[in-house]
């Protein structure tokens, strides 16, 4: 995990030739480039969405940006402080456009493939939750809230309410990642195998992912019952 740096008080060392990237444009002395943070962050949710986390670095930002490094670094801050921002603002952007129905099951279904198309739009969501934990944003605490206040009216003591949000949480997140992960390789995906293509003739991700969701919806029938 890289720690925030302080603020030089000297300029840095140019970087030898075989070190640099493509030069920013050129400045006029004494006026600066001047970036907003919403620049920076949109930028970043490029780059991590495209390159993945690891590919985010001042020195990306200032390529794909035109400016200098040190320029997103002033406007910014930390590495750390903007993996945080673009989780928080990508969830709740995202979660933003929830519309919930009256019904439970159908409160569950709409979190469920909602969440799901949040980690497959934005793979950065989906890779800062397996490195980092817990997705927290304004508008995350209202979704959970929202879900297991639907369970709890379904009949679910509120614990169990709880741990069967989470249940469906780790689903959603547990089948986006094996979906997510297959990338283009055929060696791993599941049509390859002899039994899968005897039952099923075709596999399709989206057919797994609604049978999930039926078998934990009546899973959760049989738990108030």
């Amino acid at each position: 995990m890289l720690v925030e740096p302080g603020t030089p008080t000297a300029a840095p060392r140019a970087a030898p030739a075989s070190d640099r990237v493509d030069p920013a444009p050129r400045r006029r002395r004494g006026r600066p480039n001047v970036l907003t943070r919403e620049q920076v962050i949109d930028a970043a949710t490029v780059i991590a969405n495209e390159d993945g986390l690891d590919r985010l670095s001042f020195r990306a930002l200032g390529v794909r940006l035109g400016v200098a490094p040190m320029t997103v670094h002033r406007t910014i801050g930390g590495l750390d402080d903007l993996h945080a921002e673009l989780v928080r603002r990508t969830v709740d952007e995202f979660t933003a456009t929830f519309v919930w129905p009256s019904e439970w099951r159908d409160v569950v279904r709409v979190f469920a493939t909602t969440f799901r198309d949040l980690m497959r739009t934005h793979p950065l969501v989906l890779e800062s939750h397996s490195r980092r934990g817990a997705l927290v944003s304004t508008e995350s605490d209202a979704v959970v809230a929202k879900v297991v206040g639907a369970l709890r009216s379904a009949g679910l003591p509120d614990a169990e309410a709880m741990y069967a949000f989470f249940v469906v949480y780790d689903f959603v997140v547990g089948h986006t990642s094996v979906q997510v992960g297959r990338g283009s390789s055929e060696a791993g995906r599941p049509e390859r195998h002899a039994l899968v293509g005897e039952i099923l003739g075709s596999h399709s991700y989206d057919d797994r992912f609604a049978l999930g969701i039926d078998i934990l919806v009546a899973g959760i029938e049989a738990r108030v019952r």
